[in-house]
């Protein structure tokens, strides 16, 4: 749901300023994507797209423990915390909602890490709802911002 993370965080930017710290909170916990990508050398679009959307059947997980976790919100909103305690409520708004919207993904999340409780939502990767709610979030961003 990447893209309906970004669009979010233009709308919480619109709504409250900050838009860089809206933005980073909802994209760096996506970062781990890049990771795996270079570990598993998925370097053709079309192999990331198939294995984003069937996971279990190449036996890759995207979502890595610490990036999707109650941890790495904690952890990456203290460094924002350090620079600006404004600016890291921002950060951690946005990075919480990142980790809520993928809840509802189907592939397995460890939020509470280091604890093994599994999380899996019900909706597949770039599902028919993900499709229309995308749309519908870009055409909110459009208006806020005419």
């Amino acid at each position: 749901m990447i893209f309906i993370h970004f669009l979010i965080s233009l709308i919480l930017g619109k709504l409250f300023g900050n838009y860089f710290f809206f933005i980073l909170g909802s994209i760096l916990p996506d970062l781990d994507h890049v990771y795996i990508i270079i570990k598993n050398k998925l370097f053709s679009f079309k192999k990331i797209i198939k294995t984003i959307k069937y996971e279990k059947r190449f036996n890759i997980r995207y979502k890595t423990f610490l990036f999707h976790s109650i941890l790495g919100l904690i952890l990456f909103s203290l460094i924002v915390y350090l620079f600006s305690k404004t600016r890291a409520i921002y950060f951690g708004i946005a990075y919480l909602l990142h980790l809520l919207i993928d809840w509802i993904d189907v592939d397995e999340k460890y939020f509470l890490y280091p604890l093994k409780i599994k999380f899996k939502g019900f909706l597949p990767i770039w599902s028919k709802f993900e499709k229309i709610l995308t749309i519908i979030l870009i055409i909110i961003v459009i208006i806020i911002h005419l």
